[in-house]
This record gives C-alpha cells, structure tokens and sequence, in this order.
C-alpha cells in the first residue's frame, strides 16, 4: 500500500490571496481608537535591530508584553502613554521625531512610536488604523537610549 497524498489545492496562486474583506475594519461608529490593536510584521526591518537577536527569555518577555497591550484598546494604549519624559506608564507608548533611518519600505511622513517591553526593552513601529507594525525590536535601548 502506497502512501496517501495530500491534494494540492486547485486554481492558481490567487486561491492562497486573503480575501479582501478579511482586511477590512467594521464600520459604524466605531473607529481605530475604541478597536485593540493587531501586530504586523511586512515592514520589520531585516538589518538592524532584528528579534532574531533576543534570547528566548527575552522572546518570552515581548510575548507577555504583546498579550498585555492587546488587552486595551488604542484609546486607552494611547492614554497610558508617557506624558513627559521619564513619566511613562503602562506600555509607554509615545511618539518619537527623532530616530534612525526608517527602512526604504517605509514612508517618511508615518509616525512612528515605541511602546514598552520592560524596563529597557521596546518596540518601535507605527500604525494605521487599528495595526501596529512592528519596524524594530530593541532589546537594550538603543534604537533611541535616553
């Protein structure tokens, strides 16, 4: 007896595409700010400041972090943020204008923000929408020390 295969779906590579309306937001009165966010990854830059430079421990700490900022919607992520400098708390988002090169990816009007691991680690990214994409992951704070 010969062993089963499994079939290969049929129809091109379009068939694996998402289908469109599973990218889109509800609609209503609810907007970005009262949705929890999601993380993306298209836009993580592959040079510098990459996760595959944090130990699993430290991969185990960003994973409880991630959970933790799910919990809360964008309102409130972003009320937690810091309200000046050495002030932050909860996840410690804030906005940052001063930071390296963003990757040739990225357009250069986004916002990017950070928000807090733990004490020294962070993640830097912007959103759109209800989406937050990860650009780097800072194990040490050194993507903007301070």
């Amino acid at each position: 007896m010969g062993k089963s295969k499994i079939k290969k779906p049929t129809g091109g590579s379009s068939s694996r595409r998402i289908p469109e309306s599973a990218l889109t937001h509800p609609t209503g009165s609810e907007n970005a700010d009262e949705q929890h966010p999601s993380f993306r990854f298209e836009h993580t830059d592959q040079n510098r400041w990459c996760l595959s430079q944090w130990n699993s421990s430290e991969i185990d700490d960003l994973i409880r972090a991630l959970k933790k900022i799910k919990r809360y919607t964008w309102a409130q992520i972003k009320s937690q943020g810091s309200k000046q400098r050495g002030g932050s708390v909860g996840c410690g988002y804030k906005l940052i204008t001063n930071h390296p090169k963003l990757p040739e990816s990225i357009s250069d009007d986004v916002k990017l923000s950070e928000m807090r691991v733990d004490e020294r680690k962070r993640i830097f990214g912007f959103r759109v929408g209800s989406i937050y994409y990860i650009v780097w992951f800072d194990r040490d704070h050194s993507v903007c020390p301070g």
